[in-house]
């Protein structure tokens, strides 16, 4: 390796990213928050960490919502009586499994932090969720916290599938139920999945439907993966990686130029094939650079490439945001 690890929050014996196999441990977390400690068994050491590479460094940290008020969730304008009945049920179950998160409903999706809409966002995915993560680089801690919590989230969700011959078969209520449960823990903060547990952050669906004709029949609702990522602040940090400057320059000269035209961020967001980390300027366009095959850069982050996005382009053309 042309870098060694650096300043590990976790364990030597059990980390990974470039020092080991395995998840990211969850030692020195509980042993900075007793409450984490004190939840017994959970699978948030499954969570895929959002990443923000700045410095000649890799940060690799946790982030949800910490709101006084409830979250304000819009439902699809489209939805029938059905549909709104089943997705109002999923918020229901996502109160009494979180007693510190409420939501409100509203009507209209630029009023909500958490917007839900009927797409198909992938013809190999039943449904795909963004949840953005902004960080407050001005107001940073010590090396173990970072200033950052989740602004805003996207849930697309599909309301049909297609059978071997094209046609289309509307989800039941189990199926549909268990895709918004599913989607609203990535919603809410923890990204990747569980590879076993009390959770319905696992990756198998037949799981999750299992959950949804669960609740449907009565059963109450709980899940130990959120449970878990809501008793630690957002933005605790789990792993800071030392890089090369050369991995992280284009990200830290974007940086400059947004501090310089007062762009706002950075915002981040990780999924399942990629990461983004950008700066947003007018009319709510991003500038910044993806990270692709994130769960390889996870297990080394020498791998770590930064794609630009398309509007990067405009910054480079002039000294001012468009």
């Amino acid at each position: 390796m042309r870098a060694r690890c650096a300043r590990i929050l976790c364990s030597v014996a059990a980390a990974w990213l470039g020092c080991g196999g395995g998840a990211w441990d969850l030692a020195a977390l509980e042993a900075r928050h007793p409450a984490l400690a004190a939840a017994g068994a959970h699978p948030l050491g499954d969570a895929t960490p959002y990443l923000l590479p700045r410095g000649g460094e890799l940060t690799l940290f946790l982030c949800r919502w910490e709101r006084a008020r409830p979250l304000r969730v819009s439902l699809p304008p489209d939805a029938s009586p059905r549909e709104r009945r089943l997705l109002g049920h999923s918020l229901r179950a996502w109160r009494e499994a979180l007693p510190g998160v409420a939501f409100e409903r509203v009507e209209g999706a630029g009023e909500a932090d958490i917007e839900m809409r009927f797409e198909t966002p992938d013809p190999e995915r039943t449904a795909a969720t963004a949840a953005e993560c902004a960080v407050h680089l001005e107001a940073q801690g010590d090396e173990t916290q970072l200033a950052a919590q989740l602004v805003a989230a996207r849930v697309a969700l599909r309301r049909a599938n297609r059978d071997w011959r094209g046609r289309e078969i509307i989800l039941s209520d189990a199926e549909l139920l268990g895709s918004a449960l599913h989607e609203m823990g990535h919603a809410l903060g923890f990204q990747g999945h569980a590879r076993r547990g009390a959770t319905v952050m696992l990756r198998s669906v037949d799981e999750v439907r299992f959950t949804a004709r669960r609740l449907l029949s009565g059963a109450p609702f709980a899940d130990a993966a959120l449970a878990a990522l809501y008793r630690v602040p957002s933005g605790s940090v789990v792993a800071r990686i030392e890089l090369s400057a050369e991995h992280t320059a284009p990200l830290d000269r974007l940086e400059a130029i947004a501090r310089r035209i007062r762009l706002s961020g950075p915002l981040v967001r990780v999924g399942d094939r990629s990461a983004l980390i950008a700066w947003r300027g007018a009319s709510d366009v991003d500038y910044g650079f993806f990270v692709p095959r994130v769960h390889e850069v996870l297990r080394d982050p020498q791998r770590m490439i930064l794609v630009p996005t398309a509007s990067i382009a405009a910054l480079r053309a002039g000294p001012s945001a468009p």
